[in-house]
């Protein structure tokens, strides 16, 4: 621990731990997310552990403490790279709380080893934090494995978008650098150093890659803020439609749906107006402007059957409303595509329908 200079030691416990922080505010509803945050913050503050301890005059128990609080982030990792792994969430909740039971259990005997009840029963010979350490370096190897695993299966199968690709790579990329700093530091353990004492390099490589990590991890954070400020491509999407949604569920407000969201984002919203759209539009196409219904409708959805533009109607998708969830993503996008072009000409459309109305 002492051996990492503090010019990298501060600067990315300053970082990471904002990040922590900052994720426990915005990332904290899925079970992934919490394994996340709850691994760098026990990453975390078992360095802050350590430095109090050495700094309260416990230096015998501070390795033993650091590496209590890394078994603990361990027990998440390691529940995180079986979830990614198996994809099964029904038991990650129990999973994990075993491998705190076994976590706690480990460093509680190493700490009444060492203390003055170990002694008198003559169990403190034996070098616990070594045998913790090692313990956790291994549990780091297997999760390592899973998470590569898991970014490969991803990377080769389910991936779309650029940034996906450049996410599972990157982590793809960290995971395989923490296998090799793991067995750096096992080959180093069993030479006889100090498992708290690293060579210079396996202690910066290792506080490297904790911010590496917490800097990946931040990615979801701007996305989250992003999509909360209204300027994601939902979003911005969502403000395009906008306008020509308010007149089409004015004119036709049978298509509103009753059903609210729970938490709504910008995904959900942009395709809740989409349906809503799509339904009046098609409305819109099935009525006869010819009608008796139409020609003596004096409101203002009268006014917009009667005097919407021709190109409006052959214009707008026939998406087959009602289909919802039925339609494909492929075809969803296409459909996205189209309204967002009619749109960009409903200004000009809307006005062509005022100046018909004024001109009655």
């Amino acid at each position: 621990m002492t051996s990492t200079s503090a010019s990298i030691l501060v600067p990315a416990l300053v970082v990471t731990t904002a990040i922590i922080g900052a994720r426990w505010i915005l990332l904290r509803n899925s079970m992934i997310d919490l394994l996340l945050n709850r691994a760098l913050t026990w990453s975390v503050g078992g360095v802050f552990a350590y430095g109090g301890a050495v700094w309260l005059g416990f230096s015998e128990f501070a390795p033993l403490v650091f590496i209590t609080s890394g078994l603990l982030a361990m027990a998440n990792v390691y529940a995180l790279a079986r979830l990614l792994d198996s994809g099964d969430t029904e038991n990650a909740a129990g999973r994990l709380r075993t491998y705190h039971v076994v976590a706690v259990t480990a460093s509680g005997v190493a700490i009444v080893a060492v203390s003055p009840i170990g002694r008198a029963l003559s169990i403190d010979r034996l070098d616990w934090a070594a045998v913790l350490w090692v313990g956790s370096d291994i549990m780091i190897a297997v999760s390592v494995v899973l998470i590569a695993k898991a970014c490969v299966r991803e990377l080769r199968g389910a991936v779309d978008t650029v940034q996906e690709k450049l996410t599972y790579t990157s982590l793809l990329v960290l995971a395989c650098t923490s296998g090799v700093l793991t067995v750096v530091a096992l080959i180093d353990i069993a030479a006889g150093r100090p498992p708290a004492e690293p060579r210079a390099g396996g202690g910066i490589g290792a506080f490297v890659s904790l911010l590496l990590y917490a800097v990946l991890l931040a990615v979801p954070m701007v996305n989250v803020v992003l999509e909360r400020s209204g300027f994601d491509r939902a979003g911005r999407d969502c403000r395009r439609l906008r306008p020509m949604w308010v007149d089409l569920t004015a004119a036709v407000p049978g298509v509103v749906l009753d059903q609210k969201l729970d938490h709504p984002d910008s995904i959900a919203r942009r395709y809740r107006m989409m349906v809503e759209i799509s339904d009046a539009l098609l409305h819109l196409r099935k009525l006869d402007t010819e009608s008796s219904r139409a020609a003596h409708a004096t409101d203002d959805r009268g006014a917009l059957v009667r005097h919407m533009p021709a190109t409006v109607r052959t214009a707008s998708p026939d998406t087959g409303a009602g289909d919802g969830l039925a339609r494909g993503e492929g075809q969803r996008a296409v459909e996205l595509r189209m309204l967002l072009e009619l749109a960009r000409e409903w200004p000009g459309l809307r006005a062509d329908v005022v100046r018909a109305v004024n001109g009655r």
